[in-house]
């Protein structure tokens, strides 16, 4: 079977409406997927029709195409290792990789929700959703609870972070009670990274960002108008609520002044440059910038920082009011789509094989993410002083912001803030003002 050895991957990439499709796979067959809404015609996008082979199980996996299996990175593509291990000691099962959007139209749970009812012979045993898409799928019904006597299951070791809680919506409780409805894969979040020449000790707290002159790269230029995550991370360090008993998006105003009157020190001690901030877009257009030259300390994609340290320049987090860590950990989780119990055994096996701290180690150092366990972390070849900063770092990451209020709640903070940095406003008691004008 030559490339396909015991396994056999496929690749999909865009998919319906904008993008067309990018393959890396063998001989393309056609096949129909579903159309954005289900019509009896549908749309046709090329894939690889496995021949089945007795005695042989197929698992579908449906995975986000930062984890293509494809990707020409000159290195092991991510996924492969850990698939051939799990088919060499499993040789009942074979493997077919589908590589997808992460999401949008065409994306994971977008094909997912259309194919369930109308298209169930295309659905996936195994799909990686992030942590929106999967509460969405949660209350539409369209994941199984994982199997939780097989070998692998080493999900209740708790060493997972506390930001990878899934707290499933109220209203499916008492159908699902405790059941394991998707295992965290791995995780994205933002840090921050100095010059150490400026100092021997990180700048962790506010006080320490003025007092030690620390010129501030920041985005204040987000995409569509919404708050990155290191103004959300910040708003949130001074104790602020984005959501209310009813559920509601929700601002606090005295979090906000506090929030914005850092700021307008910053700006008054000429250490952030505000038309410099007003071109930046989030911590990668930061981290580009602070490449050449600009800034003491910056944003960063935290997995960038950690896959190749540089000498002259260390770690930090989004400096706080009183120096706790805080950032925005955006997870990805393995979950169960196949309902016949056949399939749902090898299946649930092998979604706690690749979230087991060896395989999850080896995969997110592969990537620009972060593991969502500590004892994966624990895996990683870094210095002692580095892995504990990378314990409390992830120890203090909280999840996105519940879907219902995520975009009001960023498009509100960052009005305040771009209203202070344009002097469309006064003060900070007028910007914070402005910012709960805009919340719906």
């Amino acid at each position: 079977m030559n490339r396909f050895k015991k396994y056999i991957y496929s690749g999909i990439l865009g998919i319906i409406l904008l993008g067309g499709c990018v393959l890396r796979v063998p001989t393309p067959i056609p096949s129909s997927l579903p159309t954005a809404i289900p019509e009896p015609t549908t749309v046709s996008t090329p894939t690889v029709t496995l021949t089945p082979v007795p005695g042989l199980i197929t698992l579908v996996v449906w995975v986000p195409d930062f984890l293509d299996p494809y990707k020409e990175t000159g290195s092991t593509p991510v996924l492969t290792p850990h698939l051939d291990a799990f088919v060499k000691m499993h040789r009942d099962v074979q493997i077919q990789i589908v590589v997808k959007k992460a999401q949008g139209t065409g994306g994971l749970y977008h094909l997912l929700s259309t194919a369930y009812n109308v298209a169930p012979a295309i659905l996936p045993d195994l799909i990686v959703l992030n942590r929106t898409d999967l509460h969405a799928a949660i209350r539409s019904g369209l994941v199984q609870p994982l199997e939780a006597s097989t070998s692998e299951n080493t999900y209740f070791e708790t060493d997972f972070y506390a930001f990878t809680d899934l707290e499933v919506p109220v209203d499916n409780e008492s159908f699902l009670n405790d059941a394991q409805l998707g295992i965290p894969l791995l995780t994205r979040a933002d840090q921050m990274i100095y010059r150490k020449n400026v100092s021997a000790t990180p700048p962790l707290t506010w006080t320490d960002v003025i007092t030690g002159r620390y010129s501030l790269l920041f985005p204040a230029l987000p995409v569509d108008g919404l708050a990155d995550d290191a103004l959300l991370a910040a708003y949130l360090s001074t104790g602020g609520v984005v959501v209310d008993i009813d559920g509601n998006p929700v601002l606090d105003r005295a979090s906000l002044e506090i929030l914005y009157h850092f700021f307008a020190d910053m700006i008054e001690a000429q250490l952030l440059n505000v038309e410099r901030a007003l071109e930046l877009s989030d911590a990668q257009s930061c981290w580009a910038l602070y490449q050449q030259g600009s800034g003491r300390l910056s944003p960063i994609p935290a997995g960038q920082y950690w896959r190749g340290p540089l000498p002259y320049d260390r770690p930090s987090w989004m400096p706080t009011p009183d120096g706790r860590p805080i950032a925005i950990a955006h997870t990805w989780y393995v979950v169960l789509v196949a309902t016949d119990p056949v399939r749902q055994e090898p299946a649930s096996q092998l979604a706690y094989w690749l979230t087991a701290p060896e395989q999850m180690a080896e995969l997110t150092l592969g990537t620009d993410y972060l593991p969502t366990r500590s004892s994966a972390l624990q895996l990683w070849s870094l210095l002692p002083e580095d892995v504990e900063f990378l314990e409390q770092f992830l120890r203090g990451a909280v999840s996105g912001l519940p879907g219902s209020v995520n975009e009001p709640v960023r498009r509100a903070l960052q009005a305040g803030f771009s209203a202070l940095l344009k002097g469309d406003v006064e003060t900070p008691e007028d910007a914070a003002t402005y910012a709960l004008s805009q919340l719906p």
